[in-house]
């Protein structure tokens, strides 16, 4: 079963274009990452607010991935972007089947 991850966290005013431009350096290695499915990430207009919204084969694949970005300094280097600490939310997909 695969997870789906959030993080949320309001960016600093006027460090979008930052954001935009360490993602693109960044994303081609998340994507490369063992265990990663998919991610989008969204920036409310009117405040800045940020998701990340991620799609992980386990909680374990994303743990690992989140300490190897820790290690190599990039979460810092993203945090210095955000008003406030972000809130990571883990999230069990379930499969129902349509009603026949």
């Amino acid at each position: 079963m695969s997870m789906i991850i959030t993080l949320e966290a309001k960016l600093k005013p006027n460090q979008k274009e930052t954001l935009l431009s360490m993602l693109e350096e960044l994303l081609p290695e998340t994507r490369a990452y063992k265990g990663f499915i998919d991610i989008s990430i969204h920036i409310e207009k009117e405040s800045n607010h940020l998701l990340f919204f991620e799609k992980w084969e386990t909680v374990n694949d994303y743990e690992s991935y989140l300490a190897w970005r820790r290690e190599t300094g990039v979460m810092e280097r993203l945090g210095m972007l955000f008003e406030e600490q972000p809130v990571i939310r883990y999230y069990d997909t379930f499969h129902i089947p349509p009603h026949e």
